[in-house]
């Protein structure tokens, strides 16, 4: 097996052997397979020295100049930190001459004869040197790397196949995108009949009304599912999936879905609390969460620069102009998500938990303690009242029907 290689790459693999005794693991990634004869990516983030080991022949390819596969392996095995708190060691193996020069990426040239030039790292992995002064490769040992790395190959596609699917990996986007699109589909049903803004509360939107008269504090969570026409729909689906997606990833299943769901009480709450008794509806509150998250983590992995990042920015400005748009609701969820990405990102989780909480209690006892709903929108609620008694559910419309009336006595308007 030995005699398919170079003698180059059959000292790479050596070196690997080396660092991998010295708690160095090996991920295979299928993304990067096409450098896989080339190149070997190890990584031990409790290394005091270097977090990230790349053992090449390929003289050409400068590793901190390829954003992209740094980021990658810096999300994938957990480096969530700058790339700046992350160091990285790249060994070039072979005669051809290189920069040794890079500022992320400390660098060591390495020649068949021992010869080197670049970084000095012999006090912390000295067996690396002494590799190369050697007159004969141990062909056994660089064959059984070979074939264990050829299995740990395998074993890595295998499993990408059966487990890494797209899909699986984001399964909390797509479901939330499929909640989204059928609350659109069920209330199509009833658009034609009735009222669109009686339509959209009985959907679940967010309507003082109900959410402080009644009590239903729920429709702040449940007016993110609900739409109010195709454009709306799809603008806020396509935001989902870019931004969920890269998050749900990055930030874990159980993390994007809770910054969504801070998202969508911040911006109801500052929603409810600054303005008059509008009916609100749509993703838009914790997308704006997610979205703050997805630039300041990109920006800071050296990803985007402002510059970049300035279009994007200036035209979700421009449509928080538009009359029909809640900007105060999105305004609340930027705030938001400025609070959880640090969260998510800092060490004292605890303290920025605590403000996170404390935040939300602030502005939901705000929101309780509001006196009056005005302007009220008695055509709106006999709608609804319409709808349920239309349904065949006349207890309930009538139960309806009683409950306004005492919320108009009570808050007035």
């Amino acid at each position: 097996m030995a005699e398919q290689y170079t003698k180059e790459q059959m000292y790479m693999y050596e070196v690997a052997a080396y660092l991998k005794s010295c708690g160095f693991q090996e991920q295979i990634e299928k993304k990067f397979l096409s450098f896989i004869d080339e190149e070997i990516m190890l990584f031990n983030k409790d290394d005091p020295n270097y977090q990230i080991i790349r053992v090449t022949t390929r003289k050409q390819d400068l590793l901190s100049k390829d954003l992209e596969r740094l980021n990658h392996y810096s999300m994938q095995f957990g480096f969530i930190n700058k790339l700046e708190s992350i160091h990285f060691l790249d060994i070039y193996i072979g005669t051809d001459p290189i920069s040794t020069k890079d500022p992320q990426v400390d660098r060591l040239h390495l020649y068949e004869d021992g010869y080197s030039r670049g970084i000095d790292v012999s006090s912390f992995y000295p067996e690396i040197y002494n590799l190369l002064k050697s007159d004969t490769l141990d062909q056994n040992k660089i064959a059984q790397e070979l074939t264990s790395r050829r299995q740990h190959i395998e074993a890595s596609i295998s499993k990408t196949k059966k487990k890494n699917s797209h899909l699986k990996l984001s399964a909390a986007t797509y479901t939330i995108i499929g909640i989204c699109c059928l609350v659109y589909l069920v209330s199509l049903f009833f658009n034609g009949k009735y009222a669109s803004s009686a339509v959209y509360v009985l959907m679940g939107a967010d309507y003082k009304t109900f959410t402080l008269g009644l009590g239903q504090y729920w429709r702040l969570l449940t007016s993110a599912f609900v739409h109010g026409g195709v454009l709306h729909l799809f603008t806020n689906m396509y935001s989902m999936y870019v931004l969920g997606t890269y998050l749900e990833v990055r930030l874990g299943r159980k993390q994007m879905l809770f910054a969504l769901v801070v998202g969508i009480l911040t911006s109801s709450l500052s929603q409810g609390i600054l303005t008059g008794n509008t009916i609100t509806l749509g993703l838009s509150g914790g997308i704006y969460a997610l979205m703050i998250i997805f630039f300041i983590d990109l920006y800071n992995l050296h990803a985007l620069s402002l510059s970049s990042l300035m279009p994007i920015i200036i035209i979700n400005l421009m449509i928080n102009f538009l009359d029909s748009t809640a900007w105060i609701a999105h305004i609340g969820g930027l705030v938001a998500g400025v609070v959880l990405y640090y969260f998510f990102f800092s060490q004292d989780k605890i303290g920025l938990g605590v403000l996170i909480g404390l935040m939300l209690l602030s502005l939901f006892i705000k929101y309780v303690t509001i006196k009056e709903i005005t302007p009220i929108y008695a055509g709106t609620d006999m709608e609804v009242v319409k709808i349920l008694s239309d349904l065949n559910l006349k207890k309930a419309a009538a139960d309806l029907a009683e409950k306004l009336s005492q919320v108009y006595l009570k808050y007035g308007g």
